[in-house]
């Protein structure tokens, strides 16, 4: 099974290397849980059955000042645990965005970008500052996994990243891999709708919104979406996320199997597409 959507914030480690990241971390992306080694973020994956998990940081320079882990630091951890695939986050609004996202990927083996429009406030459909590094991310061959809906983060402005507006990207790239984080919750309906209309556009499963994960992904996909849509259209399109560590990935796990999906279904889900989309072996036949 791999994760593709995690975030490495509470590593003891990164905190003890880099006083500005607990800041960063409390007060921007709004998590107050106590540091853990690194091994109990891989315990957590070991008890949730994932053999891989993409570990995603985030540049916040402009809007807050700070970087929420950095494309370093997602380096220095896939030395320490080869378990761990690590995507790149650069600031759409600083200038040489894109060559920057360049430079992160080709030296330190990044597979993917990870932005968050809410967070970082800027907007998705801006040609002068979001295009070039969409841009960057075609001509490297990478996917972005993208923040849709609603925010946890105290800092977070929910209406820069309703998943409607990426229609303007896709249209212009229609080569990039976009994910849509949490199936953009409350806007699942327009989000599937996206990954309906063009093959480019994959969801992933990390939505909580109330009660327990499984009651949340329930009610997003058979109430909203129907499971037979996610079977009929969208078997390829679809990537497992827990949102570690707002969720437990076993949790999230079971959230999933609870769907009680075809097994072939399931496979694409936990595995194969996150497979394809990273470039690893063993992807979706």
């Amino acid at each position: 099974m791999i994760d593709f959507h995690t975030h490495p914030v509470q590593v003891a480690e990164l905190l003890e290397r880099d006083w500005s990241l607990a800041p960063a971390v409390h007060q921007v992306f709004g998590l107050t849980m106590p540091p853990q080694p690194l091994e109990t973020f891989v315990g957590h994956m070991d008890e949730a059955a994932v053999a891989r998990a993409v570990i995603l940081p985030l540049d916040c320079t402009t809007a807050h000042g700070c970087t929420i882990v950095s494309n370093e630091q997602i380096a220095w951890l896939m030395e320490r645990e080869p378990r761990l695939i690590g995507f790149a986050s650069v600031d759409p609004c600083l200038p040489g965005a894109a060559k920057r996202l360049d430079h992160a990927v080709r030296e330190y083996g990044l597979r993917g970008l990870k932005l968050d429009p809410a967070l970082q406030r800027f907007a998705i459909d801006s040609e002068e500052h979001a295009f070039p590094v969409y841009a960057s991310c075609v001509e490297l061959g990478i996917p972005i996994l993208i923040h849709c809906g609603l925010s946890w983060a105290p800092r977070g402005r929910v209406a820069l990243a309703h998943p409607l507006i990426l229609e303007t990207v896709v249209q212009a790239f229609p080569t990039l891999r976009v994910v849509i984080a949490h199936l953009g919750w409350p806007w699942v309906s327009e989000a599937v709708m996206l990954a309906l209309r063009y093959s480019n556009v994959y969801l992933d499963t990390s939505v909580l919104f109330s009660g327990t994960p499984a009651e949340s992904l329930r009610l997003a996909l058979e109430t909203t979406v129907g499971v037979e849509t996610l079977d009929r259209s969208l078997s390829r399109q679809v990537v497992f996320g827990s949102n570690y560590p707002r969720v437990d990935p076993k949790r999230a796990m079971w959230a999933v199997r609870d769907l009680a999906l075809r097994p072939k279904l399931e496979r694409r889900i936990m595995h194969d597409n996150a497979a394809t989309l990273l470039g690893l072996d063993g992807g979706a036949p």
